[in-house]
């Protein structure tokens, strides 16, 4: 191929793609399956070019595209099975991976030593509220402090924790 015909094919994909990607789309009715089809069409006519002995490259192009999508349909590859839900929960995993286990240990253990380094009375409300799942209204009826204080303080020692945890990413 001619470097002219190279620069004119470009043209081509810049002409039409936005059509062979539609037709690629009635076909498949899924778009990432379509930019793929649009894809292989280009890359098709592309190679067999040679062939194109006619005046039309857009009937020739968008010929290649419906035989692509024909293909694509009719293949074996794109059946996909579908599981009913008692076949789904036999096969789900009742436990969380071992990173999801990983991961919220150590942020569990990261925004615990972040608590831990907040001056009182912050330490004490941050703790209770985020690790021992203590309310602040229970927190309030234990401790004889007014549930309004026990809020300020809570919004501030999350204000506080948000700093520190900027300050370990710099």
């Amino acid at each position: 191929m001619m470097i002219i015909q190279r620069e004119q094919f470009e043209n081509y994909i810049n002409q039409y793609g936005r059509l062979i990607i539609t037709i690629c789309l009635s076909f498949t009715k899924n778009y990432f399956d379509a930019e793929d089809l649009a894809q292989q069409t280009f890359l098709s006519a592309y190679k067999n070019i040679e062939k194109f002995h006619g005046e039309n490259f857009k009937a020739w192009l968008t010929t290649i595209a419906a035989n692509k999508c024909k293909d694509y349909i009719k293949s074996p590859v794109r059946k996909v099975g579908t599981l009913s839900k008692e076949d789904y929960e036999c096969l789900k995993d009742p436990q969380n991976s071992p990173e999801d286990i990983t991961m919220n240990k150590y942020t569990e253990n990261d925004i615990y030593n972040l608590c831990n380094r907040l001056k009182e009375p912050y330490r004490t409300v941050a703790v209770n509220y985020f690790f021992r799942n203590i309310k602040l209204s229970d927190m309030a009826r234990d401790t004889g402090e007014n549930l309004k204080t026990l809020r300020t303080r809570l919004y501030r020692a999350k204000k506080l924790l948000k700093v520190l945890w900027k300050e370990r990413f710099l």
